[in-house]
């Protein structure tokens, strides 16, 4: 049973407000900058042989007058939807003693206390590990503050680390090196490929688990290892037992 009152950790207000705002200016700033350069380019246009472009003389005729509030009023619009975009994409976590809770638009998971021996910052990605090494979550917290995540997380007693405890056991992957079965080759395959789409490295990584197998991307390079107790190291090859593991 909790004691605390769990923590909410959650992307700065600031952040979207600040979208918001600086994509109206730019929508204002457009609006006294476009009608001069297209009256320019206009210009130019018909001394030239090419023909003239529509939307050039349509803005070449727009008075400051309907400029200015007209890209004003789409920068509003767009920066209106480019914040509450940012608020949807933005991982919310609130942590308790017992269990963590996180959600990215739709997107929700709960997680065990019992289920995670570490915890700690891996670039951009929040990772916590279960108890056989093997990533048990992997969630994009770029928008999160890392001194807030720390703070909630210590405070309900996680196992907070301030780098990977198995740092020096993940080794360079390269395609057809001896260690690895067909099998695995291939879901390394898709794991390196597939390194943006986020819903397909949890997907990948959860097979790779299956194996025995963690991986992480570093400068665009694949790296791996093993994971469990007495799982070989990647370069001396061997399957290891499956373990349970997450989304890179």
């Amino acid at each position: 049973m909790s004691t605390l009152t769990p923590s909410e950790v959650r992307q700065p207000r600031w952040v979207p407000l600040l979208l918001l705002l600086a994509t109206a200016a730019l929508g204002v700033g457009l609006g006294y900058l476009l009608p001069p350069l297209a009256r320019w380019l206009h210009g130019l246009l018909q001394r030239s042989p090419l023909p003239s472009l529509g939307p050039v003389e349509l803005l070449a005729g727009l008075p400051l007058a309907w400029s200015v509030p007209i890209l004003g009023g789409l920068g509003v619009v767009g920066g209106v939807l480019l914040a509450l975009t940012t608020i949807g994409e933005s991982l919310r976590l609130t942590v308790a003693d017992d269990h963590l809770e996180h959600r990215t638009d739709d997107d929700e998971g709960w997680i065990e206390r019992s289920d995670v021996t570490d915890v700690f910052r891996d670039g951009r990605h929040l990772v916590l590990l279960g108890s056989t090494g093997a990533p048990r979550a992997r969630l994009d917290a770029d928008t999160l503050r890392r001194a807030e995540i720390r703070a909630a997380f210590e405070a309900h007693g996680w196992p907070w680390r301030d780098a990977d405890p198995h740092e020096g056991a993940y080794e360079r992957w390269m395609d057809g090196r001896p260690g690895f079965s067909a099998a695995e080759h291939g879901l390394l395959r898709r794991r390196l490929a597939e390194r943006k789409d986020a819903a397909a490295v949890a997907e990948v990584d959860d097979a790779l688990a299956t194996h025995g197998l963690a991986a992480r991307v570093r400068d665009d390079r694949l790296q791996v290892r093993r994971v469990g107790a007495g799982g070989p190291h990647p370069a001396t090859g061997g399957a290891a037992e499956g373990a349970r593991g997450t989304q890179g």
